[in-house]
């Protein structure tokens, strides 16, 4: 693996970097990082051990650059370090809303520039990520950024019109999820079982269902007809989630967030 800088190392640029360390991909010594004022850079690499930064051009002479900065202060940091960047240089972003040619308006159209959208988990490999590629990147470039990335997770290549739609629904349903694990819990607890008991009842029947949807193969509709027996408490539970239209308000959630406007 070559070189890899990494500039901005809140949640997201956090957990990536935990998750490629614990993966192995890379090295500690081989990532250099640079962060805000907030300190995160330097409380995380007194944890992990990487090479610390002391300003985004330093960080942006690398042979990969991820760029974990929020859209508002993307356009500023891309003119920072545009003349640090050369055409052979691997520029990923995990913005979720600047389009490639935004990137490109700013760095110039000969760039190799890919836009990656991951979810928090990849901090503990498990996480989800849809890319899609610029058009200046060879083909076993392509699979060096895929790799990176299924190196702590599940990755999905998609054309640009599909990624925010796909980015959100993944980068955003952790938040979603851990609400639904939060009310299960909550109930749990409302029945009698102690706070610590519902939370591991809950956390793991979720996993559980989404490995075997997963490994299965099955629809998710036939899991859940597997567990509604005639007549008994499953499909009672159903109902009621029908009743006070839970299908709605997931889709309602998803759909205000791919549409929200940054």
């Amino acid at each position: 693996m070559k070189k890899i800088g990494l500039i901005g190392a809140g949640q997201m640029g956090g957990a990536l970097l935990k998750g490629l360390l614990a993966a192995n991909y890379i090295l500690p010594e081989e990532i250099i990082v640079s962060g805000g004022k907030s300190g995160t850079a330097k409380a995380l690499q007194e944890e992990l051990h990487f090479v610390l930064g002391q300003t985004n051009v330093e960080v942006a002479h690398s042979d990969m650059v991820i760029l974990a900065v929020t859209p508002k202060i993307m356009p500023s940091v891309l003119t920072e370090i545009k003349d640090a960047i050369s055409k052979e240089t691997l520029i990923i972003s995990l913005a979720a809303s600047m389009e490639l040619k935004e990137y490109q308006d700013i760095l110039g159209s000969d760039k190799k520039i890919v836009r990656a959208i991951p979810n928090t988990p990849v901090s503990i490999k498990a996480g989800m990520t849809a890319i899609t590629f610029g058009e200046n990147l060879t083909e076993t470039e392509c699979e060096l950024v895929n790799g990176l990335f299924q190196s702590v997770g599940e990755t999905v290549v998609l054309a640009e019109t599909k990624i925010n739609s796909a980015s959100t629904l993944s980068g955003c349903s952790p938040a979603f999820i851990a609400i639904f694990i939060e009310a299960l819990a909550d109930a749990g607890v409302l029945n009698g079982l102690s706070r610590e008991e519902a939370y591991l009842l809950a956390e793991q029947s979720l996993i559980g269902t989404a490995k075997m949807a997963l490994l299965s193969g099955k629809h998710p509709g036939a899991i859940k007809d597997d567990v509604c027996s005639p007549g008994g408490t499953t499909i009672q539970g159903v109902v009621t989630l029908e009743e006070y239209g839970f299908r709605n308000a997931v889709i309602k959630a998803i759909n205000a967030s791919t549409n929200h406007k940054h």
